[in-house]
């Protein structure tokens, strides 16, 4: 019998106090002087000594409870799957982590040195298993007694670009043991016990019956560096800036870390970047001037314990931003579209450029180069400028119309209210202001902006704002507090129309001061255009679409469907050169990339058609910091055992800890010291009231 919690066991020195107090006590005389005793009955006075105890049996109950308590917070368990089973063959799991985060300086060395110790110590007739897990869970070598074939299976192994997922491991091993039958059942998990792997870890747990040997190769510290992100910015004149994230993980502060770029193979530059212990960093690189289409590029740091993060993959390629037709009322003043203008230019991600024209001058030429088109505070009266606008919606076009004093409902003409996608409306002239009270924060526009301290709109006031209807096929985004609508949308062939029913300039409200203009009015240009930031990198493990990314790639998807079925003349290239056919059905074709490296999607023998795909490890490899190992085992294995000991240095070698399953007494001891004391209490109320004494009572 072991115990979980032997401090509790202390409590049985409380048994020493009603022993000291039976022993010890005694009533003592009090002297009171009276001036005449002629008015008092003598009697007699007796002097009880404590030492013999008068109720042994109330005792006993007493000392028993203390013992019961103590011993019940205390844990105690017995090792079931030892003494039953002992000396019984054993079905085993080995268990490994080949997860990247294994990758750290003597982790993985340390991982096959306790995988093949677990061999070495099976008996004659133990069968065993080899099973990996990083982000899936993999069965190597089933249930055998060929101990030769798991060891080379061991051999065979390394570790992969992919991330850590726990509970795909331990389910595989609860398969493999299922087929068991009158055997010991065991599973010995080798791993690092990275944090990040275990977050959803808890839902899984092992069956009765089974054992778990837990083996940590976490060394004591894990100090790392890691390549997190690359983010490309445009700059104007059609050059970028580049932003690299940097990620430390260790409890020292970095100083001068040389972060170096690459474009097309060749280093532009190297910046140094400090950071504080458990914090990031940032390297900017400025005024960059990248080649036309598609480059490699690649952030590099001095090498460290965990090699695979000290190198980010992306794709460089110019920004190509969004242009944008501002469409003015030319009977208003030249500033009318001055807090849209400004609003539009600032930012980055994408560049906007814009640019302006009279509304009454419209042609489809001026359409033509431009991606968002806002139509502001003017009226379609004219149908044939109306149906050039439409036009350009229908194939792709995003288009805002903003309603303000001069949009002159009575005066549409029919194909601008089909392109309204309302009927004619009144204007509403709310001298007590309105606000902004119903918003759908899953909608694109408001997305952003539905955490928690993320943008407030209630805090405009709306004077002014047309009261309209919209149509069948329209959806409302926004309402005033009043019920109206404020912001609804509807499509019109490829392309999608926004309507905002008040001004976006301090005309008719004061939306234009508040902290959330500016990225609503970016949101409804990139909802507008369906606007989707350029994929530059993907993380190992990730997939794609091969129409999606030819398309990306500048090919055509048009050219993914003339090659399905027997023409298909796709491959893969990874990043050791190796090509494997790409086969494209009638439906989607997805293509996984399970390494960090730079991948190829081209046709044979079509090298112009090659798409670069820039793959790299999960930044929560990077994070090395360990689980605690007993809070794994507790949760899969039903026990809480000692802490085990941390990887030798540099993980050299690891500490293991048997953990079986246990039967637990504590309960046991509960219900029995409150049965004890219930008796006890009886029995003393009861002879208390047969024979009452002075001084203690019951005892």
């Amino acid at each position: 019998m072991s115990f979980l919690t032997p401090w509790f066991l202390a409590g049985l020195g409380l048994l020493s106090i009603p022993i000291i107090i039976h022993l010890t006590h005694r009533q003592r005389s009090r002297v009171t002087v009276f001036p005449s005793l002629m008015f008092l009955r003598k009697l007699p006075f007796k002097t009880m000594n404590r030492r013999r105890i008068r109720h042994p049996l109330l005792f006993a109950l007493r000392c028993i409870a203390v013992i019961l308590l103590a011993l019940a917070f205390s844990r105690p368990f017995f090792d079931t799957v030892a003494e039953m089973e002992a000396g019984s063959a054993r079905d085993v799991v080995i268990l490994l982590d080949v997860s990247a985060s294994l990758g750290y300086e003597g982790r993985w060395e340390a991982a096959l040195d306790s995988a093949r110790a677990v061999l070495d110590g099976l008996g004659e007739g133990d069968r065993v298993a080899v099973a990996t897990f990083d982000e899936r869970a993999r069965e190597r070598v089933p249930l055998t007694l060929d101990l030769v074939a798991a060891r080379d299976a061991l051999a065979d192994l390394a570790t992969t670009d992919l991330g850590t997922r726990l509970e795909g491991g331990i389910q595989l091993a609860e398969r493999i043991l299922s087929e068991s039958e009158d055997r010991t059942r065991e599973v010995v998990l080798v791993s690092d016990f990275q944090r990040t792997g275990w977050e959803d870890g808890g839902r899984v747990r092992l069956p009765d019956g089974v054992a778990l040997r837990a083996a940590s190769v976490a060394p004591e510290e894990g100090a790392n560096v890691a390549l997190a992100e690359a983010a490309v910015r445009a700059a104007g004149d059609g050059r970028v800036r580049l932003l690299a994230r940097l990620a430390n993980m260790g409890d020292a502060a970095v100083e001068g870390l040389p972060v170096s770029l690459e474009i097309a193979g060749r280093t532009v530059a190297t910046i140094p970047v400090d950071m504080p212990p458990r914090g990031a960093g940032t390297a900017v690189f400025d005024d960059l001037a990248l080649p036309e289409g598609r480059s490699r590029g690649r952030l590099t740091i001095p090498e460290d314990g965990l090699a695979i993060d000290n190198a980010f993959r992306f794709v460089a390629a110019p920004e190509a931003g969004l242009r944008t037709l501002i469409l003015e009322n030319n009977r208003r003043a030249s500033d009318g579209s001055l807090f849209l203008e400004r609003a539009l230019e600032i930012g980055d991600a994408p560049r906007i450029e814009t640019s302006r024209t009279p509304a009454t001058g419209l042609d489809a030429g001026a359409l033509s180069s431009a991606d968002f088109a806002i139509l502001n505070d003017a009226d379609l009266a004219d149908a044939g400028r109306a149906g050039r606008l439409r036009e350009w919606v229908s194939d792709g076009g995003g288009l805002l119309i903003v309603l303000g004093r001069d949009a002159s409902m009575n005066r549409w003409s029919d194909a601008g209210l089909e392109l309204l996608g309302a009927a004619p409306g009144s204007l509403v002239d709310a001298a007590d202001g309105r606000r902004l009270s119903s918003l759908d924060y899953d909608h694109p526009v408001f997305e952003l902006f539905s955490g928690p301290r993320s943008g407030d709109f209630s805090g405009a006031r709306f004077d002014r704002f047309w009261s309209l209807e919209p149509g069948e096929g329209t959806v409302v985004v926004a309402r005033f507090d009043s019920g109206e609508p404020a912001l609804f949308e509807h499509s019109v062939g490829e392309g999608r129309v926004l309507v905002w029913t008040s001004t976006l300039d301090r005309y008719w409200n004061d939306l234009a001061l508040q902290p959330v203009f500016l990225p609503f009015v970016h949101r409804l240009a990139l909802h507008a255009t369906g606007y989707r930031e350029p994929e530059r990198w993907i993380e190992a493990g990730g997939v794609l679409e091969l129409a999606a990314l030819v398309g990306t790639g500048g090919a055509g998807v048009a050219g993914v469907t003339e090659l399905a079925g027997d023409e298909a003349e796709w491959v893969l290239v990874d990043p050791d050169g190796d090509r494997q056919p790409v086969d494209v059905g009638e439906g989607p074709t997805w293509i996984e990339f399970p390494r960090a490296g730079f991948y190829q999607v081209a046709l044979r023998d079509d090298a112009g058609r090659a798409i670069t795909v820039a793959v790299n490890p999960p930044i929560t490899e990077s994070d090395l910091a360990p689980v605690a190992t007993e809070r794994v085992v507790e949760a899969v294995a039903g026990v809480a055992p000692p802490a085990a000991g941390a990887a030798g240095e540099n993980g050299a070698a690891a500490d293991e800890e048997t953990v079986p399953r246990r039967a637990e007494l504590w309960w046991v001891l509960l219900v029995l010291a409150g049965l004890v004391l219930a008796v006890e209490s009886v029995l003393a109320n009861r002879w208390t009231r047969q024979r009452p004494v002075s001084g203690l009572a019951g005892a």
